[in-house]
Protein backbone atom coordinates (compact mmCIF):
# COMPACT_ATOMS: atom_id res chain seq x y z
CA UNK A 1 0.00 0.00 0.00
CA UNK A 2 1.12 3.75 -1.30
CA UNK A 3 -0.34 4.80 2.39
CA UNK A 4 -1.77 3.36 5.46
CA UNK A 5 -5.26 4.43 7.08
CA UNK A 6 -5.40 7.67 6.00
CA UNK A 7 -6.52 9.23 9.46
CA UNK A 8 -5.19 12.16 11.22
CA UNK A 9 -2.99 9.56 13.51
CA UNK A 10 -0.88 8.88 10.99
CA UNK A 11 -0.50 12.68 9.04
CA UNK A 12 0.53 13.77 12.47
CA UNK A 13 3.25 10.87 12.97
CA UNK A 14 4.52 11.33 9.81
CA UNK A 15 4.71 15.15 10.41
CA UNK A 16 6.18 14.51 13.78
CA UNK A 17 8.95 12.59 12.39
CA UNK A 18 9.98 15.06 9.43
CA UNK A 19 9.23 18.16 11.68
CA UNK A 20 11.62 18.05 14.54
CA UNK A 21 15.19 17.80 12.50
CA UNK A 22 14.02 21.34 10.48
CA UNK A 23 13.07 23.14 13.81
CA UNK A 24 16.58 22.48 15.08
CA UNK A 25 17.84 23.46 12.00
CA UNK A 26 16.13 26.24 11.91
CA UNK A 27 16.99 27.59 15.54
CA UNK A 28 21.03 26.73 14.63
CA UNK A 29 20.12 29.13 11.53
CA UNK A 30 18.90 31.20 13.83
CA UNK A 31 15.39 31.83 12.48
CA UNK A 32 13.12 34.13 14.22
CA UNK A 33 9.80 34.77 12.21
CA UNK A 34 7.04 34.39 14.83
CA UNK A 35 5.02 33.22 12.20
CA UNK A 36 6.93 31.57 10.11
CA UNK A 37 9.72 29.79 12.28
CA UNK A 38 9.73 26.09 11.71
CA UNK A 39 8.93 25.73 15.86
CA UNK A 40 5.77 28.63 15.30
CA UNK A 41 5.07 26.21 12.60
CA UNK A 42 5.48 23.05 14.65
CA UNK A 43 2.94 24.71 17.24
CA UNK A 44 0.33 25.78 14.53
CA UNK A 45 0.01 22.26 13.04
CA UNK A 46 0.01 20.46 16.56
CA UNK A 47 -3.16 22.92 17.46
CA UNK A 48 -4.38 22.16 14.15
CA UNK A 49 -4.96 18.68 14.38
CA UNK A 50 -6.61 18.21 17.55
CA UNK A 51 -8.77 21.24 16.24
CA UNK A 52 -9.86 18.72 13.41
CA UNK A 53 -10.07 15.77 15.63
CA UNK A 54 -12.95 17.71 17.09
CA UNK A 55 -14.60 19.23 14.58
CA UNK A 56 -14.84 15.75 12.64
CA UNK A 57 -16.13 14.09 15.41
CA UNK A 58 -18.85 16.47 15.22
CA UNK A 59 -19.43 16.02 11.39
CA UNK A 60 -19.26 12.32 11.87
CA UNK A 61 -22.10 11.95 14.32
CA UNK A 62 -24.55 14.09 13.16
CA UNK A 63 -26.99 12.99 9.78
CA UNK A 64 -27.54 17.17 9.03
CA UNK A 65 -26.47 18.02 6.01
CA UNK A 66 -24.96 20.43 5.45
CA UNK A 67 -23.41 20.57 8.83
CA UNK A 68 -22.05 23.49 10.13
CA UNK A 69 -19.23 22.23 11.19
CA UNK A 70 -18.65 21.89 7.79
CA UNK A 71 -17.42 24.92 6.69
CA UNK A 72 -15.09 24.91 9.90
CA UNK A 73 -13.39 21.93 9.25
CA UNK A 74 -12.99 22.86 5.18
CA UNK A 75 -11.13 26.38 6.73
CA UNK A 76 -8.87 24.47 9.13
CA UNK A 77 -8.58 21.62 6.25
CA UNK A 78 -7.45 23.57 4.01
CA UNK A 79 -5.22 25.93 6.51
CA UNK A 80 -3.84 22.57 7.25
CA UNK A 81 -2.54 22.15 3.73
CA UNK A 82 -0.69 25.44 4.02
CA UNK A 83 0.95 25.19 6.85
CA UNK A 84 2.17 21.79 5.13
CA UNK A 85 3.10 23.89 2.17
CA UNK A 86 4.47 26.99 4.37
CA UNK A 87 7.04 24.31 6.54
CA UNK A 88 8.08 23.02 2.92
CA UNK A 89 9.15 26.17 2.35
CA UNK A 90 11.19 26.83 5.00
CA UNK A 91 12.88 23.37 4.75
CA UNK A 92 13.89 24.38 0.95
CA UNK A 93 15.35 27.82 2.44
CA UNK A 94 17.18 25.98 5.18
CA UNK A 95 18.73 23.28 2.19
CA UNK A 96 16.55 20.70 3.35
CA UNK A 97 14.94 19.54 -0.07
CA UNK A 98 14.14 15.87 1.20
CA UNK A 99 12.49 16.81 4.28
CA UNK A 100 10.98 19.48 2.05
CA UNK A 101 9.02 17.46 -0.32
CA UNK A 102 8.22 14.85 2.10
CA UNK A 103 6.66 17.83 3.95
CA UNK A 104 4.83 18.83 0.88
CA UNK A 105 3.92 14.95 0.04
CA UNK A 106 1.59 15.10 3.05
CA UNK A 107 -0.68 17.65 1.56
CA UNK A 108 -1.68 14.35 -0.30
CA UNK A 109 -2.69 12.59 2.79
CA UNK A 110 -4.46 15.53 4.19
CA UNK A 111 -6.86 16.55 1.19
CA UNK A 112 -7.50 12.97 1.01
CA UNK A 113 -8.71 12.95 4.72
CA UNK A 114 -10.09 16.00 4.16
CA UNK A 115 -12.37 15.39 1.02
CA UNK A 116 -13.79 11.75 2.66
CA UNK A 117 -14.82 14.07 5.34
CA UNK A 118 -17.09 16.05 2.80
CA UNK A 119 -15.31 19.09 3.21
CA UNK A 120 -14.16 21.27 0.33
CA UNK A 121 -10.70 20.97 -0.83
CA UNK A 122 -9.68 24.66 -1.92
CA UNK A 123 -5.45 24.66 -2.22
CA UNK A 124 -4.78 22.17 -4.85
CA UNK A 125 -1.36 23.02 -6.43
CA UNK A 126 0.66 21.54 -3.51
CA UNK A 127 -1.65 18.22 -3.56
CA UNK A 128 -0.70 17.84 -7.33
CA UNK A 129 2.50 18.38 -6.86
CA UNK A 130 2.61 15.64 -4.20
CA UNK A 131 0.70 13.23 -6.98
CA UNK A 132 3.09 13.82 -9.65
CA UNK A 133 6.26 12.87 -7.37
CA UNK A 134 4.69 9.82 -6.40
CA UNK A 135 3.47 8.95 -10.24
CA UNK A 136 7.27 9.50 -10.75
CA UNK A 137 8.60 7.21 -8.33
CA UNK A 138 6.65 4.11 -8.66
CA UNK A 139 6.84 1.89 -11.60
CA UNK A 140 4.71 -1.49 -10.15
CA UNK A 141 1.11 -1.73 -11.66
CA UNK A 142 -0.80 -1.92 -8.45
CA UNK A 143 1.18 0.91 -6.71
CA UNK A 144 0.28 3.13 -9.85
CA UNK A 145 -3.73 1.67 -9.14
CA UNK A 146 -3.32 2.63 -5.75
CA UNK A 147 -2.54 5.91 -6.61
CA UNK A 148 -4.80 6.16 -9.70
CA UNK A 149 -7.94 5.29 -7.14
CA UNK A 150 -6.28 8.33 -4.93
CA UNK A 151 -6.57 10.74 -8.39
CA UNK A 152 -10.00 9.81 -9.38
CA UNK A 153 -11.28 9.88 -5.19
CA UNK A 154 -9.47 13.53 -5.28
CA UNK A 155 -11.85 14.38 -9.06
CA UNK A 156 -14.55 12.64 -8.39
CA UNK A 157 -15.08 15.54 -4.66
CA UNK A 158 -14.07 18.19 -7.05
CA UNK A 159 -16.16 17.48 -9.73
CA UNK A 160 -19.55 18.62 -8.58
CA UNK A 161 -18.09 22.15 -7.45
CA UNK A 162 -16.51 22.31 -11.01
CA UNK A 163 -19.60 21.87 -12.90
CA UNK A 164 -21.89 24.23 -10.71
CA UNK A 165 -19.05 27.01 -11.67
CA UNK A 166 -19.37 26.17 -14.79
CA UNK A 167 -15.26 26.45 -14.68
CA UNK A 168 -13.28 26.26 -18.18
CA UNK A 169 -10.89 24.06 -17.27
CA UNK A 170 -7.47 24.42 -18.97
CA UNK A 171 -4.01 22.67 -19.38
CA UNK A 172 -2.38 25.48 -17.24
CA UNK A 173 -4.93 25.17 -14.69
CA UNK A 174 -4.84 23.41 -11.41
CA UNK A 175 -7.61 21.23 -12.38
CA UNK A 176 -6.83 20.43 -15.63
CA UNK A 177 -3.19 18.86 -14.77
CA UNK A 178 -4.41 17.02 -12.53
CA UNK A 179 -7.05 15.42 -14.88
CA UNK A 180 -4.04 14.87 -17.18
CA UNK A 181 -1.72 13.46 -14.46
CA UNK A 182 -4.42 11.23 -13.64
CA UNK A 183 -4.70 10.01 -17.11
CA UNK A 184 -1.06 9.52 -17.00
CA UNK A 185 -0.67 7.28 -14.40
CA UNK A 186 -3.51 5.41 -16.13
CA UNK A 187 -1.83 5.08 -18.90
CA UNK A 188 1.75 3.91 -16.93
CA UNK A 189 -0.40 1.33 -14.89
CA UNK A 190 -1.19 -0.97 -18.19
CA UNK A 191 -4.47 -1.82 -16.76
CA UNK A 192 -6.73 -0.86 -19.92
CA UNK A 193 -9.96 -0.63 -17.91
CA UNK A 194 -8.30 1.90 -15.86
CA UNK A 195 -7.00 4.12 -19.07
CA UNK A 196 -10.39 4.00 -20.22
CA UNK A 197 -11.88 5.29 -17.30
CA UNK A 198 -9.54 8.02 -16.87
CA UNK A 199 -9.89 9.11 -21.11
CA UNK A 200 -13.45 9.35 -20.72
CA UNK A 201 -13.36 11.32 -17.28
CA UNK A 202 -10.52 13.27 -19.40
CA UNK A 203 -12.76 13.89 -22.74
CA UNK A 204 -15.93 14.70 -20.21
CA UNK A 205 -14.21 17.15 -18.24
CA UNK A 206 -11.33 18.63 -20.63
CA UNK A 207 -12.77 18.31 -24.00
CA UNK A 208 -9.99 20.93 -25.32
CA UNK A 209 -7.10 19.51 -24.45
CA UNK A 210 -7.92 16.14 -24.65
CA UNK A 211 -7.30 15.95 -28.79
CA UNK A 212 -3.36 16.98 -28.01
CA UNK A 213 -3.25 14.64 -25.36
CA UNK A 214 -4.13 11.70 -27.30
CA UNK A 215 -1.68 13.02 -29.95
CA UNK A 216 1.04 13.21 -27.77
CA UNK A 217 0.43 9.54 -26.18
CA UNK A 218 0.36 8.31 -29.80
CA UNK A 219 3.74 9.19 -29.75
CA UNK A 220 5.07 7.96 -26.88
CA UNK A 221 3.47 4.27 -27.75
CA UNK A 222 6.53 3.71 -29.63
CA UNK A 223 9.25 6.03 -27.82
CA UNK A 224 8.30 4.12 -24.95
CA UNK A 225 7.33 0.47 -26.16
CA UNK A 226 4.20 0.40 -24.53
CA UNK A 227 2.73 -2.80 -24.79
CA UNK A 228 -0.22 -3.63 -27.21
CA UNK A 229 -3.61 -3.99 -24.83
CA UNK A 230 -2.72 0.19 -23.91
CA UNK A 231 -1.39 0.95 -27.82
CA UNK A 232 -5.15 -0.46 -28.66
CA UNK A 233 -6.73 1.60 -25.80
CA UNK A 234 -4.27 5.10 -26.97
CA UNK A 235 -5.45 4.67 -30.67
CA UNK A 236 -9.25 4.10 -30.11
CA UNK A 237 -9.40 7.48 -28.17
CA UNK A 238 -6.69 9.48 -30.70
CA UNK A 239 -8.94 8.54 -33.68
CA UNK A 240 -11.96 9.59 -31.82
CA UNK A 241 -10.55 12.81 -30.26
CA UNK A 242 -6.78 13.29 -31.68
CA UNK A 243 -7.29 13.46 -35.30
CA UNK A 244 -7.88 17.04 -37.10
CA UNK A 245 -11.39 17.90 -37.64
CA UNK A 246 -12.82 18.76 -41.11
CA UNK A 247 -15.78 20.43 -42.62
CA UNK A 248 -17.74 18.85 -45.02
Amino acid sequence: MLFPVLDLNYIGQRFDAIAPAVVSAGKQAGVEDPDHSPSALQQAMHRLMELLEILSGQVDSTREIPHPSLNELSELGNYGIQLLVDFSTVAAGLKMPQESEEMEDLTLPMALWLVRHKGELRTLEPVINSLARLANRFREPSQLRQLYELSMELIKALEPTMQQERIRLEKAQPWGILLMNQAIIATRSYQPELIEEAYQTLCRLLPDQAPNFFREGMEQMDALNYPQQVREVVEKYYNLWGQPRTLH
